[in-house]
């Protein structure tokens, strides 16, 4: 039996791949109107069973066709279609990538509990088999790859490859059609006029329905929802979105400032900012300035020295915040005590302290002040009820009095500082549906409750929990397109506040000039940029897999003509 060359081995795997990117494209169009395909894991699902359908049905792949290559068994013949089954099942490309996912602590289609030290053990055992499998997969399961030698006329088999070409070319043009199609079909005109690449399909209307529906019987204001826990929980913990989003602490503003807040809780904790700046920020609050610019200037010195773990706490809505909050709670008798809860960690050998240390401040201002309700914020994770985080020191000091919501944002990808919209964009659909840009609602007995955690990407062992299981409720407040990020405030780089900065850097080993980025104004980041770069890598990919199509159409359209034109010759 003669075996293909290890070029027309890795052409014609090429070839697969691309049609499997084109497949998948087209399959996603076609069922996108009841069930939303995220391209991780679904290519990698649909380039197996590409695969294996074409195995079990032809022989060959559209790949291996055009080299006249086939799949037999050992004695020669057929194999049976369940060996078949478990060879790609267990040795395929996709398939091994897609097992390595089904194990990877940051997998996307996590399935198993595998925290144990035994289940560890046998996780290694079993992607070890796997890698042994797929090195050594002709003789495990007597499959070889061969070159077809049946006598077939040349006319007959160059026919053969001219359609192979005609449907590769169709094929490549009806997905980037369908794709096109998909992506203005599932997307706003006002978000996809600008920057298109930040732009790809997104799960339809319809495929959303059990969550629209939810939302519109269950959906509240977004203030009486929170004051509304409050007469169930004491402690009501808002997770923050990333931290220099603005539109956020415009809500937050808003709900602080709500009269049944000031009368009923009046305190409120944050994770950003020292505790011992406690009194500084109350004696700006209490003083009085002639104008605007002093305020701001005043609060810009303060900020100097309300410092925690980085050189400079530079986000504009922080600085916003608790200048609006001067103007709100200045000459009141009843104003709201804001506590920061966080140290200046000059020295960082016990950063890993850091929750745990938040947690108690907090906890000991709630017995010295004997306060009975409290709203606290903290950012992503230090908001969960889970171990090692604020929010948990919070529910074992209250059990059961402690509630947390999230803030509608995008899942955090730990460790690589991308972002992706939540469930593959379903509930940014769902919400977009409403006519309200601002409501609330609880994750119990809702679906959103039911979906699989991934606001922390990834991160095992939350990423098999859901959603129910990690927080009380959602607060969504503006879709993720109106979202924006901004760092810089207003005399920042002020003589004094430069000194105190380079005093800082140098007791911090860092740099003053990493800053300089903010001396032309703010830098300001929008929502697509923050939470749809892997959209653009998406477009990208697709965009390569179109080239390197075409590259290898061009390809086959030389050989056929070469081998059409020795033909010709004989």
């Amino acid at each position: 039996m003669k075996h293909l060359s290890f070029f027309q081995r890795c052409a014609a795997f090429l070839i697969d791949c691309t049609v499997a990117v084109f497949i998948f494209n087209i399959v996603a169009w076609v069922i996108s109107y009841f069930y939303f395909v995220p391209f991780l894991p679904g290519f990698f699902i649909i380039w197996l069973l590409y695969y294996v359908i074409s195995f079990c049905i032809c022989g060959q792949t559209f790949g291996l066709a055009f080299f006249n290559g086939r799949m037999v068994s050992s004695a020669g013949g057929s194999p049976s279609w369940l060996r078949i089954l478990f060879r790609e099942g267990f040795t395929s490309f996709p398939a091994v990538v897609l097992w390595l996912a089904c194990f990877s602590n940051f997998s996307p289609i996590y399935i198993w509990e595998l925290d144990k030290l035994y289940l560890k053990f046998f996780k290694l055992l079993f992607l070890i088999v796997i890698c042994i499998l797929a090195t050594r997969k002709q003789r495990v399961f007597k499959i070889s790859i061969i070159k077809d030698e049946t006598a077939i006329p040349i006319v007959r088999l160059l026919l053969y490859k001219k359609r192979i070409i005609g449907s590769y070319l169709i094929l490549i043009v009806v997905a980037t059609a369908v794709r096109l199609t998909n992506t203005v079909a599932t997307n706003t005109p006002d978000f996809y006029n600008n920057e298109q690449m930040f732009v790809t399909p997104r799960p339809t209307s319809h495929s959303v329905k059990k969550y629209v529906d939810y939302l519109q019987q269950n959906r509240q204001d977004i203030n009486n929802y929170v004051l509304e826990l409050f007469k169930t929980y004491d402690h009501v913990i808002l997770c923050e979105r990333i931290h220099p989003e603005m539109t956020q602490y415009d809500m937050i503003y808003n709900l602080v400032t709500d009269e049944r807040f000031v009368d009923n809780v009046g305190t409120l904790f944050t994770e950003i900012g020292s505790a011992e700046s406690r009194d500084a920020y109350k004696t700006f609050v209490d003083t009085s300035f002639s104008n605007d610019t002093i305020v701001e200037k005043e609060l810009a010195a303060f900020m100097m020295e309300n410092q925690t773990v980085d050189l400079l706490w530079t986000r504009t809505n922080w600085f916003n915040f608790l200048k609006k909050m001067y103007y709100f709670n200045h000459d009141k008798d009843n104003p709201v005590n804001i506590f920061f809860t966080d140290k200046d960690w000059i020295d960082k050998s016990l950063i890993y302290t850091r929750d745990s240390l938040m947690a108690e401040s907090i906890i000991s201002t709630i017995k010295s002040d004997s306060l009975k309700k409290s709203l606290t914020i903290m950012n992503y994770r230090h908001a969960y009820l889970t171990p090692g985080n604020c929010g948990y020191y919070l529910e074992q000091a209250y059990p059961g009095k402690v509630a947390n919501v999230m803030i509608n944002t995008a899942s955090a990808f730990y460790g690589f500082g991308m972002m992706f919209p939540i469930q593959h964009g379903k509930w940014d659909v769902a919400f977009e549906q409403m006519p309200e840009e601002g409501f609330a609602f609880n994750f119990d007995g809702s679906p959103f409750g039911k979906d699989r955690f991934d606001h922390f990407l990834y991160w095992s062992p939350l990423n098999k929990k859901h959603y129910q299981d990690m927080f009380t409720g959602l607060i969504y407040y503006q879709p993720l397109s109106k979202h924006y990020a901004s760092n810089g405030f207003n005399y920042m780089f002020d003589s004094e506040n430069l000194k105190k900065l380079a005093d800082r850097a140098l007791l911090l080993g860092d740099n003053i000039e990493n800053l300089n980025y903010l001396k032309s104004g703010l830098s300001i980041g929008r929502g697509k940029q923050m939470y749809f770069m892997p959209n653009s890598l998406d477009n990208i990919g697709y965009f390569l897999s179109c080239l390197l199509a075409i590259f290898i159409l061009c390809g086959m359209s030389v050989t056929y003509f070469y081998q059409k034109k020795k033909t010709a010759n004989y």
